[in-house]
């Protein structure tokens, strides 16, 4: 019995879906789907140039089956590529990462010149160390924004 392979983390969505030869309509090629981890794995291959432990790392699977999806993703892309098909990018068994930590923006206030700016969560740099960056002033409060 073969054992159900887990999730695989992806940082972001493709940003385009499908592709194409030029000059050839969608619906007169011929599909191979790419899966979004194999996407994946070609970006932080590829696009990132991480080794296969680091970007395996990332995705939160072995060293072996980064290897794999990424293998596999390879021989797809050099079909398409040398047999004119289309490459379509969906399906696969993923979960997108939670960039909560990354994204989401603490806001500040200067009480000596009254500047306002933001940073993001996880900089390291917690509110009451912080100087403004207009008067370095040491009297700097984060706002409930």
């Amino acid at each position: 019995m073969v054992r159900p392979s887990k999730e695989r983390r992806v940082e972001q969505l493709p940003p385009v879906t499908h592709y194409k030869p030029a000059g050839i309509p969608l619906r007169g090629l011929e599909e191979i789907t790419l899966t979004i981890e194999e996407m994946e794995a070609i970006r932080l291959s590829d696009i990132e140039q991480l080794d296969q432990a680091a970007a395996a790392e990332r995705m939160e699977i072995s060293r072996p089956t980064f290897h794999r999806i990424v293998n596999a993703a390879h021989q797809k892309i050099a079909s398409a590529l040398w047999q004119g098909r289309a490459l379509r990018v969906e399906g696969g068994n993923f979960r997108i990462a939670s960039h909560h930590c990354q994204t989401s923006l603490r806001h500040f206030t200067c009480q000596t010149c009254s500047h306002k700016w933001t940073l993001p969560h996880g900089t390291g740099q917690r509110g009451h160390d912080l100087a403004c960056p207009t008067c370095q002033a040491s009297t700097v409060v984060r706002d409930e924004e």
